[in-house]
């Protein structure tokens, strides 16, 4: 392997192997093998691990033990046969080129395979935990630092000390607990498909799949590789409004709720009940670096950037405005309100978004043409129904309303105060 020399090093980055280089858990990868029981067992103990139950000491002395008997080959074939994040060896070669040192460590896998990974990698070096091996076969003995609680940390100082470097030139690549005495001393924390504490703590994430975003955060634009790794991203990035566009599909949607309502009431809100516990389930996997079949992709493709660090709550408070505008209003009210959160939300959105200039003095973060799209399209959904005063009325409240800065609120807030509003005047 080709080693950078001390004197042109500029930071060093330490790269964790689970859940950040590779897709899923080495563990996991190896408990399948050993059939559905140790799988279970294994699962089990990572997500104990995970809320601070059990160490990392005991997660992996707990896990190996199931591991015993398995062939060395058999445990080669699992690590080589699992996915890498996409433009791995790409990023790690470019990042050399300029000058960093890239250390791959991980508390779960086997110091030799992070050893072969780092090689195939163009890694400077890896470093993994030691196993018990007699006859080509795992004892399910575990022993090494770095399986203990402190020892990234320990390895990492001695890291920095060999190249006269501290621990504010160190970039590190993380994604679960394991990692978050390391972070509190890194100079830049990245969050790789990152658990929810460390999603919290880290300076930036990764959550496209992509190891070269990290290419992108550090800011090295003058790399050939860079540019050539990120010359679609470049193309998504210009059109995010396609992100909105998704988004505001699901508000168009929740216009059909008064249809299906008049027609199977506890039905509608039996399925609305359903959808937000599916969609909480998919946004708790999400938070934690896993994604749930379908709905997860989707939801990471159409959520903001504020919403990636905990729960996007705007599809919740949407399906939960609509579910209580049927339950609280007459029929009419309850179209007319859910009409509007379906139809002037999104028109203030996209009219806001794309010509947008004049921003309102108590919430810089939206404008007088976006509001204005919201009063125009908010009144025509009242007017169907509606006498000329009351959806006037309707109008101008939602609008204002969707003006202000509540975040996600708006799409609670609209409906509901809106119909409580018509129902104070008279109009039912």
């Amino acid at each position: 392997m080709n080693h950078t020399t001390n004197t042109s090093i500029k930071k060093l980055v330490i790269m964790d192997v689970d859940g950040v280089l590779f897709k899923g858990q080495f563990l996991i990868h190896v408990a399948r093998y050993r059939g559905a029981l140790v799988c279970i067992r294994t699962a089990l103990l990572c997500f104990l691990f995970n809320i601070s139950r059990i160490s990392i000491h005991d997660l992996i002395t707990r896990v190996y033990a199931c591991f015993k008997g398995i062939t060395l080959e058999q445990a080669q074939t699992i690590y080589k046969n699992i996915t890498i994040i996409k433009h791995a060896r790409e990023t790690i070669e470019t990042l050399r080129k300029h000058g960093y040192k890239v250390v791959l460590i991980s508390s779960g896998v086997p110091d030799l395979f992070v050893k072969d990974l780092a090689a195939r990698l163009s890694a400077n070096a890896g470093y993994g935990i030691e196993v018990g091996i007699s006859d080509h076969q795992l004892t399910g003995e575990v022993f090494g630092r770095l399986f203990k609680s402190d020892g990234k940390k320990h390895l990492i100082e001695e890291l920095l000390n060999e190249h006269n470097l501290t621990w504010h030139n160190t970039i590190v690549l993380v994604d679960d607990r394991n990692n978050l005495d390391i972070m509190h001393k890194a100079g830049i924390n990245i969050g790789v498909n990152a658990h929810y504490a460390v999603r919290k703590r880290a300076d930036y994430l990764v959550d496209n799949g992509n190891l070269a975003e990290v290419l992108n955060i550090l800011d090295i634009a003058d790399a050939d590789t860079y540019k050539t790794l990120f010359a679609g991203m470049r193309k998504q990035f210009a059109h995010s409004w396609y992100q909105e566009i998704r988004r505001k599909f699901l508000h168009i949607l929740i216009a059909c709720v008064p249809i299906f309502s008049s027609l199977v009431y506890y039905s509608t809100q039996l399925v609305l009940f359903a959808l937000l516990v599916v969609y909480m389930i998919s946004e708790c996997l999400r938070i934690n670096g896993y994604s749930f079949p379908m709905l997860g992709s989707m939801t990471r493709s159409s959520i903001r950037k504020p919403e990636e660090r905990g729960i996007a709550y705007g599809p919740v408070t949407l399906v939960l405005g609509a579910s209580l505008s049927i339950l609280l209003f007459p029929e009419i009210i309850a179209i007319t309100v859910i009409w509007i959160v379906a139809f002037a939300d999104t028109a203030a959105t996209i009219i806001g978004r794309n010509i947008g200039n004049h921003r309102i003095p108590y919430n810089k973060s939206k404008s007088i043409e976006g509001s204005m799209a919201a009063l125009i399209v908010a009144f025509l959904c009242g007017i169907i129904y509606l006498p000329l005063f009351p959806s006037l009325l309707a109008a101008f409240f939602s609008s204002f309303v969707e003006s202000l800065p509540l975040r996600s609120l708006d799409n609670l807030l609209m409906p509901v105060s809106t119909g409580i509003i018509l129902l104070a005047f008279g109009y039912s």
